[in-house]
């Protein structure tokens, strides 16, 4: 019995010692039946997973990528070229481990696997992405503010482009999405908010007030300078509160610009300048302004009386010094639009219009000097002694303005637009300066025949 037991328990000691053995050997492997991606890995161990993993993505990652923006291919990449590679380490430590206890007991109990699939765990590389991004800033374009139209009797709306750029935070996702599918990626943008949203721009429905001012076609270059000023207020959105100056938005008037020479008032007097006529262009929009109640910030008039407009109604700008600079004071946004025709200019303010509000302005009280002074200037084409009234004057004037404005009839609001004075030009008188000529002397009577000139050599060349 003694011996029985002593075998019975070396024996069960041999077991024991063997089953240490064997467990200690025991490497845990992953879960049969699972894959990462398309890689089997069930059944190995983790680094001959991540092994397995590593031989795999080593071909993977020369495989191109086609990148496209929207509907534009924009050729090919590589994951390395947009900042990918894969995470071996991390994609393998989400695997499920199987020990020599659920081993065993999964070959006891002949329990099998269902099949498991993981997906594969990417990291950035560290790679620049200035030349994609620029890539992208080229295919997308500058951005467009948002501009409104008069065309056909209708409000046609153009919406903003606003800022956009690569989305790089999320450019990794897009391209992790692109090796587990089609290899096709679609590149993110992020887009800044647009200053003019579209359902703001939606709200500029109809002509808010406008105005007309006519000039000779006859003076090209004025004609001219007006067309080029006029073309810049091309549909320009103000949101409720912003203002507009008119020098900043038109620019400096130079030759280089555009611009031509042509005729203009300085201190009193006519003279020629670059940009001449543009005046033209900044009064027919401040009467237009005027008409439709916006909130004039800065205007100027002019030295002399203009003849496109009454009295005290014209705003004068002179880069950089005098401006023209008015405010969208109402809760809307509006839209400034030119349209030139020979003879005729016209802004209209697009927006919504007030059916039950009317604008009037009205003149107020005006003085006038008559003593206008006399300048001489000299004609040499004029006999001397001749006289001509080259420009007959004009007297000092000075007038008030007001704006008068009427809701369902009854006057709500009366505002001063302020007094405009007007320095008037003088009386130029040119007085001629060409003296007549003297009659020319008789020839003398010939006392002998002229001698016959002499013969040129041949091959000598005469001097003149």
């Amino acid at each position: 019995m003694k011996k029985a037991f002593v075998g019975a328990f070396s024996t069960v000691a041999g077991v024991g010692v063997v089953a240490m053995l064997a467990a200690a050997r025991y490497q845990a492997t992953i879960r049969p039946n699972t894959t990462v991606g398309k890689v089997p890995v069930g059944g190995l161990t983790p680094d001959a997973a991540a092994k397995r993993v590593r031989e795999w993505w080593e071909t993977e990652k020369r495989q191109p990528l086609v990148i496209e923006l929207g509907s534009k291919k924009l050729g090919t990449r590589t994951p390395g070229q947009l900042g990918v590679t894969l995470d071996d380490g991390a994609t393998i430590a989400r695997m499920p481990i199987v020990d020599l206890t659920g081993d065993v007991a999964a070959t006891v109990t002949r329990e099998s696997y269902e099949p498991q699939s993981f997906g594969l765990v990417f990291k950035s590389n560290g790679q620049k992405l200035d030349e994609l991004s620029k890539l992208v800033a080229q295919a997308i374009g500058p951005p467009k503010p948002a501009r409104a139209h008069w065309r056909h009797g209708k409000v046609v709306a153009v919406p903003e482009v606003g800022v956009a750029e690569l989305d790089t935070s999320a450019l990794q996702g897009a391209v992790e999405d692109a090796i587990k599918g089609d290899h096709l990626v679609h590149l993110p943008v992020k887009q800044a908010p647009k200053q003019v949203p579209d359902a703001a721009l939606a709200q500029i429905q109809e002509v808010a007030s406008q105005f007309t001012t006519h000039f000779s076609t006859g003076k090209r270059t004025r004609c001219h300078n007006i067309r080029l000023a006029a073309a810049k207020f091309d549909g320009v959105v103000l949101m409720p509160g912003q203002t507009l100056s008119f020098n900043q938005f038109v620019g400096r008037r130079t030759i280089r610009g555009g611009f031509e020479v042509a005729g203009v008032y300085k201190n009193g007097k006519h003279d020629t300048d670059v940009g001449g006529g543009i005046c033209q262009v900044s009064t027919t929009l401040y009467n237009a302004l005027l008409f439709g109640d916006f909130k004039i910030v800065t205007r100027f008039n002019h030295s002399l009386p203009v003849p496109y407009v009454p009295l005290g109604r014209d705003a004068t700008v002179d880069y950089p010094s005098r401006d023209l600079v008015f405010e969208n004071n109402t809760k809307k946004p509006i839209a400034v639009e030119s349209e030139y025709r020979p003879g005729a200019l016209t802004f209209r303010i697009l927006g919504q219009k007030d059916p039950t509000r009317t604008v009037k302005i009205l003149q107020g009280p005006r003085s006038e000097s008559r003593n206008v002074r006399t300048e001489t200037t000299y004609d040499p084409s004029l006999p001397v002694g001749k006289k001509r009234i080259v420009s007959r004057g004009s007297p000092t004037r000075s007038i008030s303005t007001f704006r008068v404005v009427y809701e369902n009839g009854v006057e709500v609001r009366r505002e001063p637009l302020g007094r405009s004075s007007y320095l008037g030009g003088p009386r130029v008188v040119a007085i001629g300066t060409k003296k007549p000529k003297d009659k020319p002397a008789a020839p003398p009577a010939a006392t002998s025949p002229t001698p016959a000139p002499p013969q040129s050599r041949p091959g000598v060349s005469e001097q003149a």
